[in-house]
């Protein structure tokens, strides 16, 4: 019999996730388990958590031994929980007795690093610095209108800050729990003080802003949800559109953007330019998953952030090898079973193949 974990870091998370997964485990011959991180015995390991049974469908408090597979979905903030979290994981996938489905990205950096030397993918990708001085940041804001400052760890669309310069003039545009704010610095060495203390945060990258495609003043990107199926191919699952708030600068759910189909937006467009753009992020979607993992550890699934310029041409602003689901189920929900099903297809092939290729 299969085993398969679905492990976060609090125990409530994603459970309406597992429980749709799990329904479909019976089918495959999987025994189905969540837990955390920190439900690990280390001495005896074994774990106290929870395996759904398919006959009450109901989740069961258990103790059970080390899964055979684990789906991956700790998300890490920064915070204390995170940070105790990270080695328990990465022990687990040192484990040789264990395979997880996907084993994730590295930062932002190392992504960009490896996808640039790719002929086929670094003209879509914006220009970046890692930033390790304030200076590097005023000597770039020389070079473009605007620049956007994004941790190079960052999600969700955190931390991200909007840099433009007029005249003499610095101005700041980020989010907080208050919203959009704005700071506006004429002098330099207050610039240079107040960006400091944003970098005490972690490493931040640099890259210039891209005017986005708008409706009504609010910025677009696409969204692109990949995962592989029963054979270890990749597929697309869907693709849809998120529209930020007005006169915003990022397009994440989590700071209000709104979701509408993939159609709808080409509908909008001339003809010939919506053709084109279909095309390019079709080829992208080909070429990305198979550029990382011929330099990185396996990959199941990826979600691809990609924004259209007010020129039509497109840019791959992001990836995410723990991608969410709102922007696919609500905008393709035909595909909701198939991306449910894939979980079980691809544990079910890894299962056919020698343990020594599963993180190949």
């Amino acid at each position: 019999m299969i085993s398969l974990g679905f492990i976060t870091i609090h125990p409530e998370q994603e459970v309406e996730y597992a429980t749709n997964l799990a329904k479909y485990a019976a089918a495959y011959n999987i025994d189905f388990y969540r837990f955390t991180p920190f439900q690990l015995q280390p001495v005896s390991q074994k774990i106290t958590g929870y395996k759904y049974n398919s006959e009450t469908n109901e989740w069961q408090y258990d103790t059970f031994s080390l899964p055979m597979f684990i789906y991956d979905r700790c998300f890490y903030r920064g915070d204390s929980l995170s940070k105790k979290a990270i080695p328990i994981v990465n022990w687990l996938k040192q484990n040789p007795t264990i395979t997880f489905l996907g084993y994730g990205l590295p930062n932002k950096w190392d992504v960009y690093t490896e996808l640039i030397k790719d002929d086929n993918i670094s003209p879509y990708l914006p220009s970046t610095t890692k930033i390790t001085a304030e200076e590097q940041v005023t000597q770039l804001l020389r070079l473009h209108d605007a620049i956007i400052l994004k941790p190079i760890a960052g999600a969700q669309g955190k931390g991200i800050v909007k840099l433009v310069q007029r005249f003499r003039i610095i101005e700041a545009s980020f989010y907080s729990k208050k919203g959009l704010q704005t700071k506006q610095f004429t002098q330099l060495a207050d610039f240079h003080a107040w960006l400091f203390n944003i970098m005490q945060n972690g490493t931040y990258l640099a890259q210039p802003f891209i005017p986005l495609l708008s409706l009504q003043y609010s910025p677009l990107d696409v969204r692109v949800l990949l995962q592989k199926d029963e054979r270890g191919n990749w597929n697309e699952i869907g693709r849809g559109v998120r529209k930020g708030k007005e006169d915003s600068f990022i397009t994440n759910i989590s700071y209000g953007a709104s979701i509408s189909p993939f159609e709808e937006l080409m509908k909008r467009l001339p003809p010939h330019k919506a053709t084109f753009i279909a095309d390019e992020i079709s080829s992208l979607c080909n070429r990305i998953p198979l550029a990382l993992e011929a330099q990185l550890p396996s990959l199941f699934e990826l979600g691809l952030d990609i924004c259209i310029s007010r020129d039509y041409s497109i840019w791959l602003l992001d990836l995410n090898s723990k991608p969410g689901r709102k922007t696919i189920i609500e905008t393709t929900p035909e595909s909701t079973e198939k991306m449910y099903e894939n979980v079980m297809a691809y544990c079910s092939y890894l299962a056919t193949l020698p343990s020594s290729q599963h993180k190949e």
